[in-house]
């Protein structure tokens, strides 16, 4: 009987050491952090934040939740991570908005070095895109006119200080040519447009002009990157058309709150990059046009400087400012 009632006490203590565990275990799996997002719920930045919640917080035993804060140029979201508390759990989302703003904007909200560069998810070019009647048939012909008609040609972006105005700018600028911007909101929008005529030249993100490109809506001249992509190998690199020097990619980057601990930096870092090499990831990358990000810290940081250095040259070379 003496020896029942102490198995039983074993047991029990057993039992509730099971339990602690458990519980321990639980609460080190649920940890809880936030990632926000640049533009509204549906586009390529949303979904591969979200993607990158999922794996990255499963190494990082971390449940991310994704938050969209749009608006600004993406000035909204980055001021918000910008104001959060360094510990870590709170991380951005954003483009090359986070290079052009801090000099696009006559206040941002935030400085460069508010936000610490921790891993880039994606990089990718924009395409140069017409009506499917154009009488463009490669971006020469584009350039050519626009230099024998200064001032013509019109081309239409997803907005002021958007990856595709700024590749615009910098097109117009390499070929030494005059191009008329014009702003939309969105590449929606503007695609719409240019598969209908109303505007003769877009640039845009590859993920939302391939569908149209695909249903011989528009036709694409030419990508924005040194060489052709190799997602779209058919379609000629712009520096094809006598501008050899021209590149413009678009990225997406995470960034946490200056002064977050530089080993969660490389912690994150590391999970993400993990996350993206998983072959489902990749290739749900390559759908959205783009490459998956491989750089550690220190190599990000310095794409994103000089990324910044050289959107900075360039604003204030055109003189652009948004109030």
């Amino acid at each position: 009987m003496h020896y029942s009632r102490n198995r039983r006490r074993a047991l029990v203590a057993l039992a509730f050491s099971g339990a602690l565990l458990t519980s321990f275990a639980s609460h080190a799996q649920t940890a809880s952090g936030r990632i926000i997002v640049i533009v509204a719920p549906g586009g390529s930045a949303d979904a591969l934040a979200r993607m990158v919640a999922d794996k990255a917080g499963e190494r990082l035993k971390t449940n991310f939740v994704v938050e969209n804060k749009p608006g600004a140029g993406g000035n909204i979201a980055s001021q918000t991570v910008a104001r959060s508390a360094p510990d870590g759990s709170t991380f951005l989302v954003t483009a090359n908005n986070h290079t052009v703003n801090p000099s696009l904007f006559k206040d941002a909200g935030y400085g460069i070095d508010d936000l610490v560069p921790v891993a880039q998810l994606m990089q990718g070019p924009s395409v140069i895109v017409v009506p499917a009647n154009s009488k463009y048939l490669s971006l020469k012909d584009m350039l050519d006119d626009a230099k024998a008609n200064p001032g013509t040609v019109a081309y239409g972006s997803a907005g002021v200080g958007t990856p595709s105005h700024i590749a615009g700018e910098m097109l117009a600028t390499a070929a030494k040519v005059k191009l008329n911007h014009v702003p939309y909101r969105g590449s929606g929008l503007s695609l719409n447009d240019v598969a209908g005529g109303q505007i003769p030249v877009v640039i845009s993100s590859l993920v939302a002009a391939m569908p149209l490109v695909k249903a011989g809506k528009v036709r694409a001249l030419a990508v924005t990157s040194k060489d052709r992509w190799a997602v779209t190998p058919d379609i000629p690199a712009a520096s094809e058309s006598g501008l050899p020097g021209y590149e413009h990619i678009t990225w997406l980057g995470l960034f946490a709150p200056k002064g977050t601990a530089p080993e969660r930096v490389a912690e994150v870092n590391k999970a993400t990059r993990e996350a993206l090499a998983e072959p489902e990831m990749t290739e749900r990358v390559k759908k959205l046009g783009g490459t998956v990000g491989t750089m550690d810290v220190a190599q990000f940081k310095s794409f994103v400087d000089s990324d910044y250095a050289k959107s900075k040259e360039l604003v204030e070379t055109i003189g652009l400012q948004v109030n």
